[in-house]
């Protein structure tokens, strides 16, 4: 089950990947669009990936192509979560051939996520 919400105070988009073998994905686009379309451009995003177990490609693809997509209306700071495994290294070794004009980090946890972009949207 995927869940997408905002934040339109922050101006900030989360989405939390969860367990699940099948996903329409329309309907997850559509959310994902609609959910973008109520942020002001130079968004950002918190990404979750609370799995159990074993991350499969499908599940990489599919956070890959989120980011694609988010990244396309307008999110220009994406920190990336992996809960139940605290394997922060796991996107960055994902991610080394991923180029994004974006600012794209790691966080142990969601609480993380929101200082390093707290502490951004104040300097900036």
């Amino acid at each position: 089950m995927h869940d997408v919400q905002i934040n339109p105070i922050k101006n900030r988009l989360y989405i939390n990947f969860g367990d699940g073998d099948y996903i329409d994905n329309t309907a997850y686009v559509n959310v994902i669009e609609n959910a973008c379309r109520n942020l002001a451009f130079n968004f950002s995003c918190v990404a979750v990936l609370n799995k159990k177990g074993i991350v499969c490609q499908s599940d990489i693809d599919l956070l890959f192509n989120t980011v694609d997509l988010v990244t396309a209306y307008g999110a220009d700071k994406i920190i990336l979560v992996r809960k139940n495994n605290d394997n922060s290294g796991f996107f960055q070794r994902n991610l080394m051939y991923f180029q994004a004009d974006l600012t794209l980090e790691n966080a142990k946890n969601i609480q993380e996520a929101e200082n390093i972009l707290d502490q951004s949207t104040q300097q900036s």
